[in-house]
């Protein structure tokens, strides 16, 4: 982990977050040295996505076609994300992730990227309404990937599940993601390059505490 990524947990830490929330970021940054080479990999081949998409819409030849690439590449790398987060769920069950798992969600792609639009609307309407109605529904339904990448859920099941999930876990959930935001956060701010490890890291944290609802929801 680096210097200004290590800083930031520190910082956390001092913020009096929980130690089952922290734990889960010490458990996902062992499993990312373990397997830090496929996880690597697989971040660059979706930053490689995005540099080709790039480039496409450049030299397009108009705007309904840069258009058509765009959604192309958006599906895409949603499917690629779907895929990162199987890895991160292998990891977490013992099993072992491989760099081709980042293709083999592909399917899951469409249903990730509904469902993300329908969270970040919900989300956004309910800060511009006031502050409290935004991060309480960033929090209630914050798992819908998980149970998109474990289940594959369709959108509008998958948001439900996740309410379902998150109840009774607010706090910990808020603190889980607010750790993940800031390390990615962090991890961008060294010119991206950070997100290789920020990323997975994240992943892991998240896809471990999400197993760990999971027996007492069974």
């Amino acid at each position: 982990m680096s210097g200004k990524m290590r800083r930031t947990t520190e910082r956390i830490r001092k913020l009096g977050m929980s130690d089952r929330v922290m734990s889960h970021f010490q458990i996902g940054w062992r499993l990312f040295k373990a397997r830090a080479g496929v996880f690597v990999v697989s971040m660059i081949l979706l930053f490689l996505s995005g540099i080709v998409v790039a480039l496409l819409v450049l030299y397009r030849s108009g705007f309904a076609i840069g258009l058509i690439i765009l959604l192309a590449w958006l599906l895409l790398c949603s499917g690629m994300i779907v895929g990162l987060r199987v890895m991160a769920l292998k990891s977490v069950d013992d099993r072992v992730p491989r760099v081709d798992d980042s293709f083999g969600s592909l399917a899951l792609g469409p249903a990730y990227l509904l469902a993300l639009t329908f969270y970040c609307a919900a989300v956004s309407l309910g800060f511009a309404l006031l502050i409290v109605p935004g991060i309480y529904l960033a929090i209630r339904y914050c798992l819908f990937a998980q149970i998109i990448t474990d289940k594959s859920a369709g959108p509008l099941a998958a948001l439900r599940d996740a309410a379902g999930l998150a109840r009774g876990h607010y706090a910990q959930l808020g603190a889980l993601f607010l750790i993940a935001f800031l390390l990615n956060a962090a991890g961008a701010a060294i010119l991206g390059l950070g997100l290789v490890i920020s990323f997975p890291v994240s992943l892991l944290a998240i896809a471990g505490f999400y197993r760990s609802l999971q027996p007492a929801t069974a």
